[in-house]
């Protein structure tokens, strides 16, 4: 798992965050010393967040394994499958689905796991495209961004 949270360190939206990178390094030594947990960190994620992300299969699984909610909610009320929508993760997507995760989970701005892969998705992940067709293979939409829309326009968001 050292492989899977140097990955975790690389990605540049953690990297740029001191708060992120200490979470992430006090994480890694207690999963060491200790075994595996889920602890909630900056922007309330939790490992299981960051593990979706970086595409860490083996600390996905292991995070499952010993009960990590497969659909927790950070602040933004994000899940876990939306963090690997987003970065392009396909094996912690596809472990994600497979696992029961919800494909359309909503968030708090109610961003789908799809929406955020097609409007956040970042351009360099290899794995947006893929990951796309297997979202959509298992019924993913985007209608919580027209909802928002819909809302907006109406004055109620």
């Amino acid at each position: 798992m050292d492989g899977e949270f140097k990955r975790l360190k690389n990605i540049q939206m953690n990297a740029l965050d001191e708060n992120i990178m200490a979470f992430l390094e006090a994480t890694h030594i207690s999963v060491q010393s200790e075994g595996i947990c889920n602890p909630r960190g900056p922007f309330k994620r939790s490992l299981i967040h960051y593990a979706a992300m970086g595409d860490c299969t083996e600390l996905l699984l292991r995070l499952l394994d010993i009960g990590a909610p497969i659909d927790d909610r950070d602040q933004n009320k994000r899940t876990p499958l939306s963090w690997a929508a987003e970065y392009g993760s396909y094996n912690a997507t596809r472990i994600l689905v497979e696992n029961g995760a919800q494909v359309n989970a909503l968030d708090g701005m109610y961003g789908t796991p799809l929406s955020w892969l097609e409007h956040a998705g970042h351009p360099g992940c290899k794995g947006l495209p893929v990951t796309k067709a297997y979202l959509k293979k298992n019924g993913a939409t985007m209608k919580g961004a027209k909802r928002a829309w819909i809302l907006q326009k109406l004055g109620l968001l």
